[in-house]
């Protein structure tokens, strides 16, 4: 469910909490009124000026070891300088005799007469040779060895049309060739090219409505991450492409009542309703046929690989090697616990197996790929060992070494730098609260954890891998940025942010809190934030709102926030993690495996008994939220456990896994067929009799992603058990609630909670 975006998923949280995660740049403002009332630090929650920084986070490392980039503006003219690292000296990036190349070079291509270097900011290419810039709105590069300037090649109108989710730029834009001597697009549902004399070429001619070449169906950019299709040749003489059979796939309706195009109400009301529909494979249902072809370019003939291509597997992430004599993709069986590297020959179409990955739960993909120079041997991740770890592996399928070990995840390689024999790559630690940058040579030796701090870092590394730069805070120590050697070498600090305790404690703002707690099984410790309203007494009474996702992504990192901004109503509010999260090692993330709506839920509830033993928590006034898989967690909560949960507001919800997609869902649940009391026990509908605080349901009418109607099963459930509840449904609006319905929807959910778990003062506090 590709609600969530971190190392495994992506994350789509609509939530109340604020959380001021990186410096406020902006000088403190004088203050015409400054209050400590709370409703006043609520509605002024972005404008306090709590934090001060210096220096800059921001720094653009130069290929060939040319240092920092730093630009200047100078008689509305832009000039570009290289930064030393060590010395901080400044000069020029480009020479006299560079920038009259450039310049000329691009007066002579577009007839004009440009005094100066013709843009403003640019890009270099991967291999350094070019630049790329934008003049006029215009693309284009400038290739240093030949003193040339050159335009893509632009496709030809009439792109295929797409539905509004996850558009692949390559349908938008269209892809070039390594050589740029051609373009290739989609029209419709085939592929066609185009050459620099604007001649147009078409490659494939079956496409239609049922069968889409070089074009994914919905689910798999939302789920795989595979929004690409279609995919050069090293050499620029064959295109591989992925083929969708969609007639099978299930076909769901969505509804537009609204055209919100039209200015007023009498004009935008449609009494005609639109019908969009939408292909949609559900659990246990048809997915697509993907079959993957490559044609050639000269012969206009495809040959299809030999991918033994069915429902009950998906096709994903091809990739040529580069001296082009194989094309690899990877293989995944519809259950998800068997992933298979292969490599197929482009001229008999005929495969054969690199590796494969099992697990007892499901194989999760990852863009850890990495061909090294040799032509022979690629670098590869993997969590067979439980944990996500770098693995060096020959393209025959022989493992040369495995390269990091130990109880931390590998999140991403950062640099492989194969003339210094080392790569560096993103780790995180300490139970998922930390992430660091380390390195390892390639044969598995001389590992170093180069950043130190007990922090959450980010960090960006020089292209020659001699220096490193890195932005690191934790929950109440505000960010600041360093420059390191990659030795580890301390170099200086580039920017630091400065809390005004003082400003704080005047207004009686408290920091938020790192805790730990006991998981429902009483043996797994798990971590939690708890945000504390201003002027808090630890005689009085607090109501207790609680922040919900719940599904496979980590909620909880130790990196600095001030606080929330909801807690200023007068509210405790919980963040915190479950079992089953990301980042803690695949055996912890497979506890929810088959068993959605339990295990996550019963850790939720065990968190708010332990948090609700502080005598300032009032364990009668506990409200939940949550969007997406948040708000499943929250109907699941206020249902299962009505004794703690007494107030939810959930929006578009998951109510039954029967009802969301089938990539998702399988990974994580199997079929319905397969797993009967799973599906059973995880579904909101099973408890809609437990009903007994007060719930608020909300959902987008074209939701594309959860589909309304996990709404409506929930509410008829609801009804039939003569259960009270309120429901709001925000029309032309998608999974994320935007525009004037979002506003509703913050302003209604905010109100909702102070009316029914009622913090101290909260009739002055309702928003109009």
């Amino acid at each position: 469910m590709n609600f969530l975006h971190n190392s495994h998923y992506k994350i789509t949280l609509i939530t109340m909490i604020t959380l001021i995660t990186s410096a406020c740049s902006t000088p403190p403002q004088k203050q015409t009124h400054q209050t400590k009332s709370s409703i006043n630090l609520y509605k002024n929650w972005n404008k306090l000026n709590l934090t001060s920084s210096t220096g800059s986070s921001r720094h653009t490392f130069l290929p060939n070891s040319l240092g920092f980039l730093k630009t200047k503006r100078i008689n509305n003219t832009t000039t570009f300088l290289k930064v030393d690292p060590i010395t901080q000296k400044e000069s020029p990036l480009f020479t006299p005799k560079t920038i009259n190349q450039i310049t000329t070079a691009f007066n002579k291509y577009t007839n004009s007469n440009q005094k100066s270097l013709p843009f403003k900011n640019f890009t270099y290419t991967k291999d350094a040779s070019s630049i790329i810039f934008r003049n006029k709105s215009i693309s284009y590069t400038y290739t240093f060895a030949t003193n040339k300037i050159t335009t893509p090649i632009k496709p030809s109108p009439k792109l295929a049309a797409w539905q509004p989710h996850r558009t692949s730029k390559q349908l938008l834009t269209g892809t070039p060739s390594p050589d740029n001597n051609h373009i290739a697009y989609i029209k419709d549902y085939d592929i066609y090219i185009k050459n620099k004399n604007d001649i147009e070429t078409r490659l494939t001619f079956n496409g239609s409505n049922d069968i889409m070449n070089g074009r994914t169906d919905w689910i798999y950019p939302e789920e795989l991450r595979q929004s690409d299709a279609f995919f050069w040749s090293p050499d620029s003489t064959k295109i591989a492409y992925l083929q969708f059979d969609v007639k099978d796939e299930y076909i769901y309706p969505l509804l537009h009542e609204i055209d919100l195009t039209k200015n007023t109400p009498a004009e935008h009301y449609r009494f005609n309703t639109l019908l969009e529909k939408q292909r949609y494979p559900k659990p246990g249902t048809p997915n697509a046929t993907v079959r993957l072809f490559i044609v050639d370019l000269k012969t206009k003939t495809s040959t299809q690989i030999q991918t033994n291509a069915n429902p009950d597997q998906y096709i994903v992430k091809p990739i040529w090697r580069k001296d082009n004599s194989e094309l690899l993709y990877q293989r995944l069986n519809r259950f998800q616990n068997k992933l298979e590297l292969l490599a197929a020959n482009p001229t008999t179409g005929k495969s054969r197996t690199i590796l494969v990955e099992n697990d007892p739960a499901y194989v999760d993909l990852h863009n850890n790929y990495r061909p090294l120079k040799d032509g022979k041997s690629f670098i590869w991740s993997s969590e067979r060992s439980g944990w996500r770890h770098l693995y060096h592996y020959t393209y025959s399928g022989k493992i040369i070494k495995q390269l990091t070990k130990g109880n931390y995840e590998v999140a991403s390689i950062s640099l492989l730098d194969e003339k210094n024999n080392t790569i560096y790559f993103t780790t995180n630690m300490n139970k998922g609260l930390e992430s660091h940058l380390c390195k390892v040579n390639l044969q598995g030796g001389n590992f170093k954890q180069l950043t130190k701090q007990n922090h959450t870092h980010k960090t960006t590394i020089d292209p020659t891998g001699k220096y490193f730069t890195t932005t690191y805070s934790a929950l109440t120590t505000p960010p600041q940025t360093d420059l390191y050697t990659t030795d580890g070498k301390f170099i200086r600090n580039l920017a630091k942010t400065t809390l005004d305790r003082d400003k704080l404690k005047q207004l009686n703002l408290q920091l938020p809190e790192l805790i730990s707690f006991k998981a429902a099984d009483g043996i797994t410790n798990l971590n939690a934030i708890l945000y504390k309203p201003a002027n808090f007494s630890p005689n009085k009474k607090y109501p207790l709102l609680v922040s919900v996702y719940g599904g496979p992504a980590q909620g909880v990192r130790n990196r600095f926030s001030i606080g929330s901004q909801t807690a200023q109503l007068g509210y405790f509010v919980l963040k915190q993690d479950n079992r089953g999260t990301t980042n803690r090692g695949k055996k912890y993330l497979n506890q929810t495996y088959m068993k959605f709506g339990q295990v996550e839920i019963d850790d939720q509830a065990a968190g708010v008994k332990q948090i609700c033993k502080r005598p300032y928590i009032d364990s009668s006034r506990v409200g939940i939220h949550g969007h997406s898989y948040g708000g499943y967690a929250t109907c699941m909560a206020i249902l299962r456990y009505p004794n703690i949960f007494h107030v939810g507001v959930a929006s578009s919800s998951v109510t039954d896994w029967r009802g969301y997609d089938s990539i998702y869902t399988e990974r994580f649940m199997r079929t319905p067929k397969a797993n009967p009391q799973g599906y059973k026990l995880g579904s909101a509908m099973h408890y809609a009799k437990n009903l007994k605080g007060k719930l608020l349901i909300a959902h987008g009418l074209i939701d594309n992603n959860v589909h309304v109607g996990n709404t409506y099963h929930l509410v008829d459930a609801l009804q039939k058990e003569n259960k009270e509840f309120d429901l709001m449904i925000y029309p032309e609006n998608r999974h994320g609630i935007r525009g004037y319905h979002g506003k509703h929807l913050r302003k209604t959910r905010t109100n909702y909670f102070l009316k029914h778990l009622k913090p101290n003062n909260w009739q002055q506090n309702l928003i109009k």
